[in-house]
């Protein structure tokens, strides 16, 4: 179906998903842990799994674990473009 998400969603496309839904201003980060930012990455010293976690004064909050890439994506996805869309309190245009 044209337009629509494929099924297997890569954290290195997840910018260009954000921007398509016109969630702008994300502060997501790719592979890393950042700093004040959503955080999607693959579950570190393992070889299967991914993370997603909001990284804040050195903690992880939310933090979430996921069999695969995909799923993490999604789920990262459908979080900040419901905060965008809910108009919530330090959310709208900063997500």
């Amino acid at each position: 179906m044209h337009g629509c998400v494929e099924p297997d969603v890569r954290a290195g496309e997840l910018a260009g998903w954000l921007a398509a839904a016109g969630v702008t201003g994300a502060a997501v980060s790719v592979a890393d842990e950042v700093e004040r930012a959503w955080c999607v990455r693959p579950v570190p010293g393992e070889d299967e799994g991914w993370e997603v976690f909001w990284c804040e004064r050195g903690g992880r909050f939310e933090w979430t674990r996921f069999d695969d890439e995909s799923a993490a994506c999604f789920s990262l996805f459908g979080r900040l473009v419901w905060a965008w869309l809910a108009g919530s309190p330090g959310h709208r245009r900063t997500v």
